[in-house]
């Protein structure tokens, strides 16, 4: 087995990194500037690439392309059926999150997905009654990123058990 694989969940700092600055900006101006998303998806993007051209398996890098898409086209969906429910940033987080956590595989990413689902209504729950009082805020609804993100994170860990 290769170095890289070994410790593959490292590979996957650049959207940890950047997810946790869209989780503070989402929590503190409910936005998630879309060229943070850039930044961190085109450079977890350079990471599997690299190791698609290291290890000379283009899976690698078109993987968790295919399952960042996927990621972003039902978030998209999600928000048409409820407009208001979900942001475009949620969306293009949800292209960041899954880029990283669909290089783990099909079944961290459905792991991912039910996370999501789970902690969303526990979130939704706390928001209004615990964490919303101390953020001075005009909008009523929570902020969807902490979700995402925190929930691509327990995928990794659970790839690095």
């Amino acid at each position: 087995m290769h170095y890289l694989t070994d410790m593959a969940y490292i590979a996957a700092l650049p959207s940890l990194l950047c997810g946790l600055a869209l989780v503070v900006e989402d929590i503190r101006r409910f936005r998630v500037p879309r060229t943070w998303v850039l930044l961190g998806v085109l450079s977890q993007f350079a990471v599997f690439l690299v190791l698609a051209i290291v290890e000379r398996n283009p899976a690698k890098v078109l993987m968790p392309l295919g399952y960042a898409l996927l990621s972003a086209a039902i978030q998209f969906l999600l928000s048409r059926l409820k407009p208001g429910a979900l942001g475009f940033g949620d969306v293009t987080a949800s292209f960041l999150v899954g880029l990283a956590v669909g290089s783990f595989g099909l079944m961290l990413y459905l792991y991912w997905w039910l996370t999501m689902g789970a902690l969303g209504l526990l979130w939704l729950l706390l928001w209004p009654r615990i964490v919303k009082p101390s953020f001075p805020t005009n909008s009523p609804k929570a902020p969807f990123v902490p979700v995402i993100v925190f929930a691509g994170i327990l995928a990794a860990l659970l790839a690095a058990i």
